[in-house]
Formats: structure tokens, sequence, C-alpha cells
């Protein structure tokens, strides 16, 4: 049989595998089976397509000088592999990522393990398993994940203050729905209580004028969460210092001020806590590879988790990160080209994933310090397994969030 037939053969194979492959093997398979058919990448990274196709347009580039017979023979040898040894007969399944692991992040960075440690976390001393009338405070709030965190501490009988740029509906981008007023309306049909105040994170008098608020109206403020973020997905060379500047202000210098202007409140309370929406830090290089104006400014999230960690361990203040083990369907998905649009957000969760790990992980003692979690591995600590009832579309499979 000649090589290009066995070529197309493995093609038809590759198929009726009954396992799909690891993301790693579909990008092989992918760059070489276009190697072989097309020859070398042409154009420019295609940013506005979604990370996806960056993806595998940088998968396919490093490809480049390989001769078609070259990549056809690797291509026939990389699914004899897989026929193999990865076609279990097992069925694919939706229900969890498709990297990482129920007992850590995918890129490798420790944290609590993912079993089930129900009964011992949820009895621990010091465990918070009352919120009625504690003060929580929200960045983010109008919309997404920052209002479904907000929703669930409503139904605990939280107090809420939600900060956002957007008070009423007609004064943020016509294409964005969500306003700090309507997350109070529901906060309030939940049985919490809200205190919305518009604020532009940024601005350093803003984040004071907001926990001033809030201690005027409540009395103090016990958690904060520092959900606020902008996104910009661009390569280096595509990478605008206006767009530099802004998601280095709105994630991480954002995340320091409005900690620094809640820490004597937290001082005050007796059971402070600090949530911030950060990924785990990997020094691997994919992971910076065409995003690295925004991943710098994540990552320097995670950094001020792990540095107030240690220096706010004496005062009894907890600080810890949480991130997304798949996409979530939010806004910022839905409309951004980037992120995948639509066909994202059907592969993706509810916000109401991170709203629960959101609440678990801040309902933990104060010692549970420094730690980084995925709203998955949260859950599993308590002996959550199931989790089709996030899924926006169940039984799609779905989409593993960045960096994990």
């Amino acid at each position: 049989m000649s090589q290009s037939r066995s070529f197309e053969k493995a093609a038809r194979r590759i198929k009726t595998l009954t396992q799909k492959p690891d993301d790693a093997t579909l990008l092989r398979l992918y760059s070489l089976y276009k190697q072989a058919k097309k020859g070398d990448v042409q154009g420019q990274l295609p940013i506005a397509e979604g990370m996806v196709a960056a993806a595998k347009w940088k998968a396919w580039k490093k490809r480049a000088g390989m001769s078609s017979d070259e990549a056809m023979s690797s291509y026939i040898e990389l699914v004899e592999e897989e026929c193999m040894s990865g076609d279990s007969g097992a069925e694919p399944s939706s229900a969890a990522p498709s990297s990482g692991s129920a007992n850590g992040f995918g890129n490798g960075v420790a944290e609590l393990s993912g079993e089930a440690l129900g009964e011992d976390i949820l009895n621990e001393s010091g465990r918070i398993s009352d919120w009625h009338r504690k003060t929580v405070l929200i960045s983010g709030a109008s919309r997404g994940i920052g209002k479904a965190i907000a929703m669930r501490f409503a139904q605990a009988g939280a107090n809420l203050v939600l900060l956002g740029r957007t008070l009423d509906s007609g004064e943020g981008p016509d294409d964005i729905p969500g306003t700090l007023n309507e997350s109070k309306a529901e906060v309030e049909a939940l049985g919490g209580t809200a205190l919305c105040v518009a604020t532009d994170v940024r601005d350093d008098i803003a984040l004071n004028h907001a926990v001033e608020a809030a201690v005027k109206r409540f009395g103090g403020i016990d958690a904060v969460v520092c959900n606020a973020g902008a996104l910009f997905i661009a390569s280096f060379e595509q990478t605008p210092m206006k767009r530099y500047d802004l998601v280095h202000q709105v994630n991480v210098r954002a995340t320091f001020a409005l900690c620094q202007a809640a820490l004597p409140a937290l001082r005050a309370s007796d059971m402070g806590r600090i949530l911030v929406l950060a990924p785990p830090i990997s020094l691997e290089p994919k992971w910076l590879d065409g995003t690295l104006a925004y991943t710098l400014s994540k990552y320097g999230m995670s950094m001020i988790v792990l540095g107030l960690s240690a220096e706010l361990a004496a005062d009894g203040i907890a600080i810890n990160a949480m991130w997304p083990a798949t996409t979530i369907d939010t806004a910022a998905v839905r409309l951004n080209k980037a992120l995948g649009g639509d066909e994202m957000a059907r592969r993706s969760r509810k916000p109401k994933i991170c709203a629960d790990s959101a609440f678990e992980i801040l309902s933990r003692p104060t010692e549970h310090s420094g730690n980084f979690h995925t709203d998955e591995s949260s859950l599993r600590q308590i002996g959550i397994t199931d989790f089709s009832e996030y899924a926006v579309e169940p039984g799609l499979t779905l989409q593993s969030d960045f960096y994990l």
C-alpha cells in the first residue's frame, strides 16, 4: 500500500476511536495532517478566531520545513500509537475537563487534594456556618461570576457590597448586559441586603470610598472577593501598550489596592477573608505564549495571594485563589470572538459553580490560606462529584479553561 493511501486510512481510523485523544495529541495530529496536505503554514497568528484556532496555528507552524512524506509518516505512526494504547472502548466523559485531575492542576501546581474530605472540612473548628448579616464586598458584581457569587451569599442572608462601573442601564456599553442595581434587586429577592457603589477599580479614591461606604452602612467588612478583571488576548507583537496598561491596572493593581483599602476593616473583623479570582502559577512558557500581557497581570494577582497569605497570617486574615476548571458562560466569552463566542459558551459551565466554590472556600477557617483551587476541586473536597447541573448544555464535551 502506498504511503498516501496509508495516510488517508490513518486519517479515517483515528475518527473511529471511542476515547478522544488528549488535547496535546490532537494538536500533534492536526499539525502533521496539515503539514502533509498543505505544507508550511501561511499568514499570521489568527488571534481573532479564538484560542483554539491560535493553538492549532502555532502547532502547525512548528512543523515548518517538514516534507509532506515526513509528515505523513509521523502522522501514521502517531495514529498507530493511539489505536494501540489509547482506545479502551470507554466513552469520553463530558462531566469533567479534558485536562487536569481531581487531585491538582493540570500544569503541576500543587494545591489541596481534590479527593473527598467531606466531614473533616465541613466540621473544622473556625469554619463559618452562618453568614447571616456578615458583610461580603465583591468587585465586578454587576454580571457574570461576581454577580453569581453575590447571589450565593444572598441565599445565606449576608450583607453584600456590590462594586462595578455600571449602576443603571444605559450607563455602560450597550452590548454588555447587567447593572449593579439589577444585581441588588436579585440579592434582596433572595433574602440578602445589598449596597451598590459605582466604582472604577483603577481609582484608589473610589476604592477607599467604597470601603468607607460599606463600613458606614454595615459596620464592617468580613470578606472581600477580588473578581473584577480586564481581558485582552493577543500576541506580544500585537499588544498596544494601552492594552497592557489596562489589564495590569484592572487585574493586578486593582487587586492590590482593594485588599489594601479593605485591610483595616478586615483586621477589625474576627473572620477576615479574601478570595482572588486568579490562576495557579506555572513557569512553563506555553502558559505565556501568545497571551503575555494578560498572563502577567493574572500571575500578578496570584503572587498577591502568596504574599498576603504570609504577611497577613499574624492578623488572622486568610487569602486564597480560585480559578474555573472549565470555561464559564459569561458575557466575556459570548461577546469576545477570541474566546470562542456562543459556541464556546455552549461547552462551558454556568457561573453558579464558581459561586458555590467561592462560598465553600470563604467558609473555611482562616488557617486555610495561600491555597490555589479550581472551582471543581474545592467542591470535590466536600464530596461533590456530579457537576452535570452546572453545564450550559449537558452532554457536550466541556472546554478546559486556560492555564489548566
